[in-house]
């Protein structure tokens, strides 16, 4: 999860939490106001009713209960009862309507303080003390607060549809928001992502609002010069240094074959110069390799075209024969392999045969048996290579593509360790993979080209 949903659902948590506390509040502070009102309304016809039975002589129950059935303010399912002091019956508004009550309650009601509940039915009840004309009585009334249950019913759904709104509304204005605040930050990720050693001069646009974010961008923009710097400082070095070796060796390589003429018969002589040939020849392929290595990694475009991998094959085979004499080469077409639209690929050849070519001597130097099997196969959309030969151990599969790699083992024999990290860097230029693996003592160098 990035930081951009992070914060986005930490903004949203926050304001839900926030919102909500404030909902449930007002909800709940209604509810007990409308409760409270209610109550004190049934506290106020209690009182009436029985001061108008009590305390008014002209006033008997069958008038009080056309007065409370006639009343302006009459309540939903409204009804009253009255007990005596000996919590006897005394008055009932309604005789269809019933309230739950015990003598326990009455009693309670009597020695202590009003109270107020709420029946099985939803009604709610209050039961008050009065006195009058020298007697004790209680008297119980009950309704239903229709409307004002109605208004907190249609206040609780108006709070559920603004916390879902309010919710909605600032998920969206925080993604929005959090976007943009974001937005250097992406150009900046993006511009990482690209980067590569060609194109440390892009640098990212800096405004000039100078905030963190701004500073960020200058320091960016200051390491990428710094980078850009060093490394057209390194691949100047080797791009001069590989020239400038190259003329003293080709002196070197002719005056010592001017010294193998003089020689003449000499048996030492010409075992001292054929030695002398070898390591001129090893330092110029060298120099010769460190170029074509500072030519890939400049990843400069180069031209391709349709190439047939078996053809461009066996012309390698065929070029390493002259090296490795004793090497023996099998090439297998599997059977996956049906039409030569399959073998073909797009690519250079010049560098596809240097990749081969590579493959082929380094399996000629350091292969325990001179023998290599070369495979090839289809892999979905692409065309598979595998150059297997025996082998004593495994590579390191994390050092065998590195530059001058070589295990401790062959240190004494030819080569400079550079042959797998060419190949490595041909088939990503074009645009393939390669893989190494070492099961039952042979090596398997697995190459993948994608069709033309």
């Amino acid at each position: 999860m990035n930081y951009k949903t992070r914060l986005t659902l930490l903004f949203v948590g926050l304001f839900f939490f926030v919102l909500s506390s404030i909902l449930v509040f007002i909800y709940i502070s209604y509810s007990e106001f409308r409760r409270d009102e209610f109550f004190e309304r049934l506290r106020e016809k209690s009182f009436n009713t029985a001061k108008l039975l009590i305390d008014v002589k002209e006033i008997d129950i069958g008038l009080l209960k056309i007065i409370d059935q006639n009343s302006i303010n009459k309540m939903y399912d409204e009804k009253i009862l009255i007990f005596d002091e000996n919590n006897a019956l005394i008055y009932s508004s309604l005789d269809d309507e019933k309230i739950p009550y015990s003598t326990k309650t009455i009693e309670h009601i009597r020695r202590r303080a009003d109270k107020y509940y709420v029946d099985e039915d939803g009604d709610e009840v209050v039961g008050v003390h009065y006195t009058g004309q020298g007697h004790d009585y209680v008297v119980l009334a009950s309704a239903y607060d229709r409307y004002g249950i109605s208004k907190l019913e249609n206040l609780k759904n108006l709070v559920i549809i603004a916390l879902m709104l309010g919710t909605a509304l600032i998920a969206l204005s925080s993604y929005i928001y959090i976007r943009q605040v974001f937005r250097p930050i992406d150009t900046l990720n993006a511009s990482i992502q690209n980067i590569s050693e060609n194109n440390l001069h892009e640098f990212i646009a800096v405004k000039k609002n100078r905030d963190e974010l701004d500073r960020l961008a200058l320091n960016y923009n200051q390491m990428l010069a710094r980078l850009f710097k060093a490394f057209e400082s390194q691949r100047a070095f080797v791009r001069n240094a590989a020239h400038e070796l190259k003329t003293p060796l080709a002196l070197i390589h002719t005056k010592l074959d001017r010294l193998d003429e003089l020689a003449g018969s000499h048996p030492e002589m010409q075992i001292l110069l054929s030695s002398l040939e070898q390591d001129v020849d090893g330092q110029a392929a060298l120099v010769e390799s460190l170029l074509l290595i500072q030519r890939l990694q400049s990843q400069l475009p180069v031209n391709t075209a349709k190439v047939r991998i078996d053809e461009s094959l066996y012309e390698s085979v065929k070029d390493g024969s002259v090296s490795f004499p004793h090497q023996t080469v099998k090439i297998d077409i599997e059977s996956s392999i049906a039409t030569e639209d399959q073998l073909t690929v797009q690519a250079n050849a010049l560098l596809l045969k240097i990749c081969f070519r590579n493959l082929i001597a380094n399996a000629a130097m350091y292969a325990a048996t001179p023998e290599l099997n070369i495979i090839l196969s289809k892999a979905g959309q692409a065309l598979q290579l595998a150059f297997v030969n025996a082998g004593d151990e495994a590579i390191p599969d994390t050092r065998i593509f590195e530059p001058f790699y070589r295990q401790t083992q062959q240190q004494e024999k030819p080569g400079h360790g550079l042959g797998l990290s060419i190949v490595k860097q041909i088939i990503e230029l074009m645009q393939g993979t390669i893989a190494y693996r070492f099961e039952a003592g042979r090596h398997h160098f697995v190459l993948t080209l994608p069709h033309a």
